[in-house]
């Protein structure tokens, strides 16, 4: 897997002009047109620091995604005035559409069970969402064998975000694209940054690389990730593999459709990918660590039974 690839180019972005900064999120963003079309920059400057890492998660997390014919936002990387981050192109396509995000489509349901917490989601709620509300596959994206559904396909998304150890999939990361026309749409999956354990140190990925401590080793760290989604009981945030399970078992036949694509998912296509970030922003053991969590994502992943 030694193979060299060309790396990924960083877009120098510091000509463009602002044209409305994005108020959703910590990080700083804005955006900016370019040949008639709208891009996003988000820089890994937030109110709380830098959140070095975010950059490449983003974009391996594109590419990968790219590989599984997952419906997604593309991102490249980028800086703007010696600032760090991504672009990513607007995938609201047509004048007239509008992103509804979850938090919005959730409101009844969270005004009416839990006091208007805006962090809480759960999974059958959403499921009830999908299937009632958005209903329709997200626009521009073929359906694939048992994949046809806004549902079918958000199942993916959950699959995916165990995958990259995705931690950020909170009610505003997800939601539906309302045509001019009125009909729902499930939006492509975006925001990714906060996942392939990509705020960690080198010298805990390369301890928890070479340890001899089970519990120390990568195979035990990827299982401690937590979705954002609650347990009804304990309002507890419940694991990434659990939430996925838990969809599953609600979406069996789509659910088994992602998990043939997942395990038909080439090894050594991934290792490329991760490979071809940028020495100046990730590290060889980055990229060493970050392809062993997806290796021991994917053999979690293909262990479960529903």
């Amino acid at each position: 897997m030694n193979e060299a690839l060309e790396d990924y180019e960083i877009h120098d972005i510091s000509h463009v002009e602002k044209d409305l900064l994005e108020p959703l999120g910590t990080k700083s963003k804005f955006w900016y047109s370019s040949n008639g079309d709208e891009f996003l920059f988000k820089s890994v400057e937030s109110n709380n620091g830098i959140r070095f890492g975010e950059d490449w998660a983003e974009k391996i997390a594109c590419e990968l995604a790219h590989l599984l014919g997952l419906p997604h936002a593309h991102y490249e990387l980028a800086t703007y005035n010696n600032k760090r981050g991504v672009i990513t192109k607007n995938f609201i396509s047509e004048r007239g559409e509008q992103l509804m995000l979850g938090n919005e489509l959730l409101e009844t349901f969270i005004v009416s069970e839990d006091g208007n917490n805006p962090n809480i989601q759960y999974v059958d709620d959403v499921y009830k969402i999908m299937t009632n509300t958005v209903i329709n596959k997200p626009i521009g994206f073929s359906s694939l064998k048992e994949i046809k559904s806004a549902s079918e396909f958000f199942v993916g998304y959950l699959m995916f975000d165990a995958l990259i150890s995705n931690q950020d999939r909170h009610n505003e990361n997800w939601g539906t694209i309302i045509t001019v026309k009125g009909i729902k749409h499930l939006a492509p999956s975006y925001d990714h940054g906060a996942s392939l354990a990509r705020n960690i140190s080198d010298e805990v990925r390369h301890n928890r690389l070479t340890s001899n401590d089970r519990g120390q080793q990568v195979t035990q760290f990827v299982l401690k990730a937590k979705s954002w989604f609650l347990n009804r009981e304990t309002r507890s945030r419940i694991k990434l593999l659990d939430a996925f399970n838990e969809y599953a078992l609600m979406e069996q036949e789509a659910a088994k459709s992602w998990l043939k694509i997942l395990k038909e998912l080439d090894d050594e296509k991934v290792y490329h990918l991760i490979s071809r970030v940028p020495e100046v922003l990730m590290s060889q053991v980055s990229k060493d660590f970050t392809f062993k969590l997806i290796q021991c994502n994917k053999s979690n992943l293909l262990a479960l039974n529903f």
